[in-house]
């Protein structure tokens, strides 16, 4: 067993440097030993992450825990019965799904959390129309959750993708939020007028479709001029 020269902590066969102030290590008698059992795990930075998330988890759990209890205490006591504070309490539990869930995860995927989150907030919704009552819920709230979640999920993973150029990235995202802003502008007018009607949201979606076209001819003359390159080696 060897011992830091500048520190004294202890340290294993499999020890290039002291893991405490980074001396290097040298033993004549205890070679270093790449194959050893190490003392701490190999990766120290995620483990510190980890414990980082989980302890963030556990302080926002207590800050909303205070709260609920708050609030719960107060509506029973007054009025005897849960009655208003059901709308904090299903905020409240809305807000730990969203963040404090991600949180215990390793590897969170963003995809499937974003999925999640529309999924919390059908839910979130749901109650709140329960509570409150309503026809807002299933044919205005609840499509345009959908069609935003839809949006922002497929805007990401168009971004995250290798396979696709720059240019078609800026095209697809482009049309994207064009087709969204005339099914949203569709949904409200149905829902307020009970009649389907354009105007503003054909107004955004115009400037969305000409810049997608200038995209679409920019990159097709960077394509160009760099086959002209390649061709002429230069």
């Amino acid at each position: 067993m060897s011992y830091c020269v500048n520190c004294g902590v202890e340290l294993a066969a499999s020890e290039r440097r002291c893991p405490l102030c980074g001396v290097e290590v040298i033993n004549p008698r205890e070679p270093f030993d790449e194959n050893g059992e190490r003392p701490f795990p190999n990766d120290i930075e995620k483990v510190r992450h980890r414990l980082v998330r989980v302890t963030a988890a556990r302080v926002f759990s207590l800050l909303l825990a205070i709260p609920l209890v708050s609030i719960l205490l107060v509506d029973l006591i007054s009025d005897g019965a849960l009655t208003w504070s059901l709308i904090p309490t299903a905020a409240i539990v809305y807000a730990f799904l969203a963040v404090v869930l991600p949180c215990l995860f390793k590897r969170p995927i963003v995809w499937l959390f974003m999925l999640l989150g529309v999924a919390e907030t059908v839910l979130f919704l749901f109650v709140l129309n329960v509570i409150l009552g309503g026809d807002w819920l299933w044919l205005f709230a609840l499509p345009i959750t959908l069609l935003t979640g839809a949006a922002v999920i497929g805007g990401y993973l168009m971004l995250r993708s290798r396979r696709a150029s720059l240019t078609l990235k800026i095209v697809v995202l482009l049309l994207m939020i064009a087709v969204s802003l005339i099914i949203l502008q569709m949904l409200i007018e149905i829902h307020l007028h009970g009649a389907i009607r354009f105007d503003w949201s054909v107004y955004a979606a115009i400037p969305c479709g000409m810049l997608s076209l200038v995209a679409l001819i920019i990159g097709r003359l960077v394509r160009k001029s760099e086959s002209f390159r390649k061709k002429m080696f230069f």
